[in-house]
């Protein structure tokens, strides 16, 4: 099991729900768009155009602080847990609101052969660099997103599942070993964005404090903090990624309850 895999079954689960109360939409990024628009392979080169939107030009807010946000890249060992080129909506898209502010969630679930850790940040590179297009702006929030959409593109169609499309290509041309990838949208209300949020937040927390460790050539982890481990405030974290990886300090191996593992050397 990976540090993710948990998370990735219990947003499955939530996405379920929607789908069989019929609040949710799927598309598959490997079939054309309606009108002949191009698949995958074939998207727009000059995608990486980004423009400054102002206020007046704005025709939608996604994942304004006042509606609420939610960010994940999630990347996964196990491939089954990833449906490929699926992109999932609920709630409505960029031309069938009236709004001018909808809360926001995207979240892009890979199936990978590289580092989970190494993944996540490619992820976080690739997606914030593939949505970069004329008429789609995000403003730098952590963990969050939140992203402007021009008149100009809306009139023009700019989708969520446009988007999806062009999230999934970068996905998949920049970040080494990805197998399999996923797009879910979220702009129903606030309460489920909420939901979402408290479902990835914690592993959010655990690929954070994942990536201060530095990974020897045995695939174990190394804790390099002079703290002992029944001191340090970031033990309960630690504590909770431990079943998926094996963490070193000095020349013993950290379990659970602080001690020294039986076979450290």
């Amino acid at each position: 099991m990976d540090i993710a895999d948990d998370c990735i079954k219990e947003l499955r689960a939530w996405f379920r729900r929607k789908e069989e109360a019929g609040a949710s939409r799927q598309f598959d990024a490997f079939e054309s768009l309606e009108g002949g628009a191009p698949v995958l392979q074939n998207l727009d080169g000059n995608r990486k155009n980004p423009t400054i939107i102002f206020k007046e030009d704005t025709r939608l807010e996604l994942g304004h602080p006042s509606v609420g946000s939610c960010s994940a890249a999630l990347a996964t060992h196990d491939a089954s847990l990833v449906e490929d080129g699926l992109i999932t909506i609920v709630g409505p898209d960029v031309g069938e609101t009236e709004q001018k502010v909808l809360p926001f969630a995207q979240i892009a679930v890979v199936g990978c052969e590289g580092t989970i850790e190494d993944t996540c940040a490619a992820m976080d590179r690739a997606l914030h660099a593939g949505a970069q297009t004329d008429g789609y702006m995000l403003r730098s929030v952590p963990d969050l997103i939140w992203a402007r959409v021009s008149k100009e593109a809306a009139e023009s169609g700019f989708s969520l599942r446009g988007l999806g499309l062009r999230l999934i290509a970068s996905l998949r041309d920049e970040c080494e070993g990805i197998v399999k990838c996923e797009m879910f949208f979220v702009t129903s209300s606030r309460e489920d964005v909420s939901e979402l949020r408290a479902i990835v937040d914690p592993t959010r927390v655990r690929l954070r404090k994942l990536r201060t460790f530095g990974r020897k050539d045995d695939g174990t982890y190394e804790c390099d903090t002079s703290l002992d481990c029944n001191e340090c405030p970031e033990k309960p974290v630690c504590d909770t990624i431990r079943d998926v990886i094996t963490i070193r300090k000095g020349d013993r191996i950290i379990t659970i309850g602080g001690d020294d593992d039986d076979g450290a050397s």
